[in-house]
């Protein structure tokens, strides 16, 4: 039996989490605790993208910007915003559920302090009115909403949840409510837990740079309600509005004005002065300097506590400067999640017409499931231009009229919504539930196209298992399927090329909302043990701003609630079942192009059992990329081994300085129970040891990370690890029960600056956690070259390392590194390069100076085997070194992620001084004369040791330094007291110079 239900999103669903009277009760306490420790609420959940990628693409096109830069004024943007209220139930005005004049207020005081029109402007420090800036951006609650219609910007629904968390909550949010960011700048204001607010990062399609994976699934800003707008009630700073501007800032690239790090860490923006830290809780008066700030970054340079992007209190909060508005207005014009939104049809009035009420949305029933009753419940909505005091909706099912019309006599505003509620009804199968709008204000409604509306629902029986759904004729989950709709069947080819699958249609569809949802049959589950679900999938990731996604949820009621935890969830790269990132529409080209997945259903908690009414919900979420394909679903009873736990990765460090190495598990629980203790064995040159691993939850389905030190003490370490037990009991299936790695320990040193030429030997390291690595020496027209040879290395995935040895900063106080790269990108492979620094001699590299793509590694693109053949072929990188913020155990690293793309050169990689000298001669000394220091600048062929010598007119030594692996760099050393000449000897093993130095005061 085939049944159709109309499109719902989550929301509609109402995929309330599953909680037993235990949960519910520590849920109160956790309340209870929370209601009391607000004040320990963080005020900010961003991070901006740790990886160098970003800021590399955003200076080039600041510079960019800067060369076609005129006198002109600048365009000014305005932004569409839909502001999604998740309430607890409150009516409007109250706790939660915000006001409209509240929220209003709110995006007025947002421009306002945008455009520099805040009132509290003129309480700028002088020293800053120089930079202080209008951003010309300015943000209006959308006219229309996605489907075109009338809106006044704000979205109020009951969430699933009473308290959302910023740091694990976000996809749960897009689930229940979103309009397309490509259109729209979602804020969502709700009781948000642990911070007060947080935004999304703008997302570049660069591989690497996305700071969180849930940003490309949820794109927009997060505020808790008692900081939305003004409230002189919170329960720590009095809000003007400042958490949604400082958020909203984020959104537009901007980071922490002191850089999330000390005076060594920058939020890139020229006129912010450096901070060693945010300036938290500082409130009224708000003089400036601020008092309690004792440790400056620079002398004379007080901090910029009036910036939006620093934490002070909201009353001290005032501007943004010309440094952060190029920021911001550089991303609007080239991130591609933030361009389209100037010219959002959000921004334009739509089409009104005198006396239009709307059926905008059947409220109830949902699906009817299990039950036959229901209570018919119709949204309505005031989409024209006058009030409208009375109107007639009439019910009908199947065609037929349900008694007569129901007048209602309620004054609704334009824009103003209201439900209408019929009395109980009930179907003993499918039928087709229909309203119909008549008689507004007492006439011919003036836009009948959106006067009705309808929704076939089922009342299927319970189904007992096996189910089988392979969807070559027809399917029989619950949901609208059509050609018409999102959901469609077509031919994929798989096995055979006229394989029939679902279709989930999400290639370039960014007018949806995002949400399509099917639901199985109730399943009459009783009695059974451990019961399966497997379907096959085939998806290709289209590189794009926001993440398509696929979810499988289950319920024990029939539908009514969805469990917390997903039993099956994977967005953008990670849904991808093809390696090639594809921008043409998919189409599966046989078998191999599919995954498939088998997957424990978990029983209900409070049972232990899964009873009569079991139902799972495949729920696809469209961010306009491609297209998913889904098929053979079946659910039956599990022949799963109850302890099997299979170890998928393995992450070690390549080179390392110390006799122990951190070895990181992901370790998945491919069994029908939770494990909660393993039982793993390592072998480190065939030595054997075992490891206890106790106090762990895994659930079915899940993997979880695991962390055990292992001896490395040879130069090479071939490492292995195998799971022998699963909660005391023997893990019986080997499948993925062994798993290997490789790490050098290496305890060579060496210190800035340097040079890497590839000409003769040095003491770098190439090395891969498989022992496969496609770095490669090797000559290229007599000239030594390092080549990743990517065009015919298969194995995509395989990580190969080039590494430094533990080396010190030396002589340098300012550090960079420079390399040449020639690369040319394949159609449809993708190659990765970072450039990793380590703090801690290889254990962990924690610093990414660089992370790029074929797309900008690339000269020019081919489809043959790339060798560069003349200057024009070679890139130029610059890294700064300065956040790697460390003076030794320094470890540099070139990693390369082979996608079967094409071969990649690197030469002449040094590291010296930023501002190294750029003249011919191998010495010079300056300033000549000299007052209170002077400066030896070096520039030598390769490094040697070099003798510096002060001789004054007597021929007394006034001092000498030994300088070991002296290069390109300068040298700085104070003047000697007294005044008058001196000869300055600098002598190395294949020159000597000595030059006359003034010394004035």
């Amino acid at each position: 039996m085939q049944s159709t239900l109309l499109h719902q999103t989550i929301q509609t669903l109402n995929f309330r989490l599953q909680t037993d009277e235990a949960m519910r009760v520590g849920l109160l306490i956790f309340i209870t605790f929370l209601s009391s420790n607000l004040t320990a609420q963080n005020r900010c959940g961003t991070v901006a993208p740790s990886t160098g990628a970003f800021e590399n693409w955003i200076s080039t096109k600041i510079t960019e910007r800067s060369a076609r830069a005129n006198n002109t004024q600048a365009t000014l943007y305005q932004i569409p915003v839909v502001v999604h209220v998740f309430h607890q139930g409150e009516p409007v005005g109250t706790g939660v559920n915000l006001s409209d004049d509240r929220i209003k207020a709110q995006i007025d005081s947002l421009s306002a302090d945008f455009r520099r029109r805040n009132a509290d402007a003129s309480n700028t420090p002088s020293e800053f009115l120089p930079v202080a800036a209008d951003v010309e951006i300015e943000f209006v609650l959308a006219k229309q909403d996605p489907s075109g219609n009338p809106t006044n910007g704000i979205v109020r629904l009951r969430g699933t949840k009473d308290v959302y968390r910023a740091n694990t909550d976000r996809q749960l949010l897009r689930s229940e409510s979103y309009w397309p960011p490509a259109n729209y700048l979602n804020i969502y204001v709700t009781d948000l837990q642990s911070f007060i607010g947080y935004a999304s990062f703008p997302v570049i399609s660069l591989q690497g740079i996305i700071n969180d994976t849930q940003d490309s699934i949820f794109d927009g800003v997060i505020v808790d309600f008692q900081y939305f707008g003004v409230n002189l009630s919170t329960p720590t700073f009095d809000s003007f509005g400042r958490t949604l501007t400082h958020e909203v800032g984020h959104y537009m690239g901007l980071r922490h004005i002191w850089g999330d790090g000390n005076c060594s860490v920058d939020d890139f923006v020229s006129d912010t002065p450096l901070a060693n830290t945010d300036n938290g809780d500082y409130t009224s008066p708000c003089t400036f300097p601020n008092p309690d700030d004792t440790q400056v970054c620079v002398e004379g340079e007080p901090e910029m506590f009036q910036n939006y992007m620093d934490y002070t209190d909201d009353i001290c909060m005032n501007l943004f400067t010309v440094g952060q508005k190029t920021r911001m207005r550089t991303v609007m014009d080239n991130a591609q999640n933030r361009i389209s939104l100037v010219s959002s049809p959000g921004l334009n009035e739509p089409v009104r017409f005198l006396n239009d009420l709307a059926a905008t949305e059947i409220r109830s029933p949902q699906h009817v499931g299990c039950a036959s009753a229901f209570v018919p419940e119709l949204k309505v909505a005031n989409h024209g231009t006058n009030e409208i005091t009375t109107y007639d909706v009439q019910l009908l099912i199947d065609g037929t009229p349900i008694g007569g019309p129901q007048s209602i006599s309620q004054p609704l505003e334009p824009l103003a919504e209201n439900m209408v509620t019929f009395g109980m009804q009930s179907v003993s199968s499918s039928a087709t539930i229909s309203f119909q709008i008549s008689n507004v204000n007492g006439t011919t409604d003036g836009n009948p196209a959106n006067d009705a509306i309808s929704l076939k629902i089922s009342a299927p029986s319970s189904m007992s298992l096996p189910f089988e759904d392979n969807l070559e004729n027809n399917s029989i989950l619950l949901g609208e399927i059509s050609l018409n709709n999102t959901w469609k069947i077509a031919e994929a080819p798989k096995e055979v090329s006229t394989n029939k699958a679902l279709v989930f249609n999400a290639y370039n569809n960014t007018s949806s909302t995002g949400t399509e949802v099917l639901l199985t049959p109730p399943l009459d589950l009783s009695g059974f043990d451990d019961v399966e679900l497997s379907f096959s999938y085939a998806y290709a990731y289209r590189q794009n701003s926001f993440y398509d996604g696929f979810e499988v949820k289950y319920s024990y009621d029939c539908g009514n609630t969805f469990a917390s935890l997903d039993l099956f969830s994977a967005f953008g790269p990670q849904l991808a079942t093809v390696g090639d990132i594809s921008d043409s529409e998919f189409l599966p080209a046989n078998f191999m192009d599919w995954n498939e997945e088998k997957l424990i259903i978990p029983k209900n908690q409070l049972t232990n059992a899964y009873g009569s009414e079991v139902v799972l919900a495949f729920v696809a979420y469209s961010g306009g990329g491609n297209n998913l394909f889904l098929d053979e679903i079946s659910i039956d009873v599990s022949n799963r081994a109850p302890f099997n736990a299979s170890l998928t990765e393995i992450d070690a460090p390549s080179v390392i300085c110390a006799d122990t190495s951190s070895v990181s598990l992901l370790v998945k629980n491919a069994g029908s129970r939770v494990i909660e203790a393993l039982k793993l064995e390592y072998q480190t040159n065939g030595v054997t040891s075992v490891e206890e691993v106790e106090g762990i939850t895994i659930p079915l389905n899940d993997s979880r990370t695991i962390t055990i030190e292992i001896p490395t003490p040879n130069n090479l370490n071939d490492i292995i690890v195998e799971v022998l037990e699963v909660n005391q009991q023997e893990d019986t299936v080997i499948a993925q029960n062994t798993i290997t790695t490789l790490v050098q320990k290496n305890t060579e040193e060496d210190e800035y600056p340097l040079v890497i030429d590839f000409e003769s030997a040095d003491s770098w390291i190439n090395t891969s956690p498989t022992n496969t690595s496609i770095w490669q020496r090797a000559s290229l027209s007599n000239n030594g070259i390092l080549r990743a040879n990517a065009f015919d290395a298969i194995s995509i995935g395989n990580e190969s390392w080039f590494v430094s040895p533990a080396l010190n900063t030396g002589r340098l106080d300012s550090a960079g590194l420079f390399f040449r790269t020639s690369y040319a990108s394949r159609v449809g492979k993708t190659d990765r390069l970072r450039v990793l620094a380590s703090r801690d001699c290889g254990n962990s590299y924690s610093v990414v100076l660089l992370d790029a793509d074929s797309d900008s590694l690339a000269m020019t693109e081919t489809n043959v085997k790339w060798v560069p053949l003349a200057n024009e072929d070679w890139k130029e990188f610059e890294l700064d070194l300065a956040q790697i913020n460390a003076e030794d155990n320094i470890r540099i690293a070139f990693v390369f992620t082979n996608g079967n793309g094409n071969d990649l050169y690197i030469d002449d990689i040094t590291i010296r001084s930023n501002d190294p000298p750029t003249y011919q001669d191998v010495v010079r000394t300056y300033p000549n004369p000299a007052t209170e220091r002077f400066n030896v600048g070096l520039n030598l062929p390769s490094k040697e040791s070099v003798t510096v010598r002060l001789i004054d007119m007597s021929g007394r030594i006034v001092f000498e330094e030994q300088v070991e692996n002296a290069f390109n760099q300068i040298l700085e050393y104070k003047a000697p007291g007294q005044e008058g000449l001196y000869f300055l000897n600098i002598i190395g093993r294949q020159f000597k110079s000595t030059q006359k130095l003034f010394i004035s005061r």
